[in-house]
């Protein structure tokens, strides 16, 4: 049995069981997304949540578990809240992510069109990784997401990650930088030491230089070194 068969065969399993499957998508370059198949067979959409580094593997399950069971009482509800993950609306999404993006329903079901619902945090748990699916995707616009479409434009490799916070996944300048392995680096949006492990993540590069490309300097970090700045418009300064 093929790869695509053994997946193929889970999805069945799962739709079967539970009326939908979900798919997460992990990019080297562009942020995570998680999306339904199977769903609009039964109210007429599939759902996506895209970005929301804020939570984790487990609480996406949960959330998408949460709004399924909301949507089986009422399929039109727009805001659905849910204890200790926050506020969530639902957003159409525009053809032009889903052809991008969720590739597994047209595939899986041999569709040519069908509807999606955005899965949108409130802005207590939002970071800029999440997009606005209702509009039509333009990489020019979309700093973030354009390497759904472009190419890697970076000297340095686009498998590397970065340790960083969520003060900057919300777009806080980052002021510390350290690279200490050669496919790693360390950039965080206030000092380093004072970072709560819960508010620790890791994130794809693309995704940090489409948050904000000013730490573009960091590229030509060697390991062991790293920069620091005092604000977004102070020049970067070496370590020691």
């Amino acid at each position: 049995m093929t790869n695509k068969e053994s997946f193929n065969k889970l999805i069945h399993s799962n739709i079967d069981e539970y009326g939908y499957h979900i798919t997460f998508v992990n990019s080297s370059t562009e942020p995570r997304y998680v999306y339904t198949i199977g769903l609009h067979k039964k109210f007429d959409f599939e759902l996506v949540f895209a970005g929301g580094i804020f939570y984790k593997k487990s609480d996406i399950h949960l959330i998408f578990d949460t709004i399924i069971n909301e949507l089986n009482n009422d399929k039109n509800i727009s805001k659905i809240g849910i204890q200790g993950l926050g506020n969530f609306t639902l957003s159409r999404v525009d053809e032009s992510w889903c052809k991008l993006m969720l590739l597994g329903v047209y595939d899986f079901f041999n569709l040519k069109n069908f509807n999606a619902i955005q899965i949108i945090p409130d802005e207590n748990h939002y970071t800029l990784d999440v997009p606005n699916l209702s509009k039509k995707f333009e990489p020019l616009s979309e700093s973030i997401w354009k390497w759904l479409t472009s190419e890697w434009e970076y000297p340095i490799s686009r498998d590397l990650t970065v340790v960083t916070n969520l003060d900057a996944l919300k777009g806080k300048t980052i002021t510390e930088i350290m690279r200490w392995e050669e496919d790693e680096f360390e950039m965080f949006a206030g000092a380093g030491p004072d970072v709560e492990k819960e508010d620790i993540r890791i994130a794809p590069i693309g995704t940090i230089l489409g948050i904000d490309s000013s730490i573009s300097p960091a590229l030509k970090l060697t390991i062991g070194k790293g920069i620091w700045r005092e604000k977004k418009d102070k020049e970067w300064n070496k370590w020691g």
